[in-house]
């Protein structure tokens, strides 16, 4: 199996990359302003990284790269954010920016979350959420606020988490990228 990561300009990308490493999957990255064929890959992973989803230089080629893409696919951060624009909705900007922060992250089942408990600890860094279409599902929500912290297609092919599930502070992080590694 090969993955194909987008990197956002994020710190993070590389714990993404060891993550699915680890698992023993061929994953290359490319930055979000080169190129890529998304179709010679069976998965996608859209990194975090700084910016709007909304900006056409924050976002760079991945419209394009992921344009008649019919493979799984996993937004994380402004990856979540920018599939959800993707797909018809709404950006907004929080009352308070949450960068470093632990909440509690409650889902409901979806197949990403396979034996992680109903609620558990996960690290935010943003000051944008999603205000979901109607193309989406909401599968997990902040206890503390109610932003949406993930999302699928009612095909189950692509995946948001708001949260940074490659993060030390969020548990099961590694758990739920298997998950979706092995999708």
């Amino acid at each position: 199996m090969s993955i194909l990561i987008i990197n956002n300009h994020d710190s993070f990308v590389y714990n993404l990359f060891y993550y699915v490493r680890s698992v023993g999957e061929r994953v290359d990255v490319v930055d979000n302003d080169g190129w890529a064929d998304a179709s010679k890959y069976d998965k996608v992973i859209v990194s975090p990284g700084p910016g709007t989803p909304l900006s056409a230089r924050d976002a760079g080629n991945i419209a394009k790269m992921l344009d008649g893409y019919g493979g799984y696919v996993l937004g994380v951060c402004f990856g979540h954010q920018i599939l959800a624009h993707m797909l018809g909705s709404e950006i907004i900007t929080l009352k308070r920016p949450y960068h470093g922060e632990v909440d509690e992250v409650k889902h409901n089942g979806s197949p990403i979350y396979d034996g992680v408990p109903e609620k558990f600890r996960a690290i935010r860094y943003h000051s944008l959420a999603v205000i979901p279409s109607r193309g989406i599902i909401v599968d997990a929500v902040s206890v503390s606020d109610g932003t949406v912290m993930g999302f699928h297609t009612p095909d189950m092919r692509i995946f948001g988490v708001q949260f940074h599930p490659e993060s030390y502070f969020t548990e099961y992080g590694f758990r739920i990228v298997q998950n979706f590694v092995r999708l």
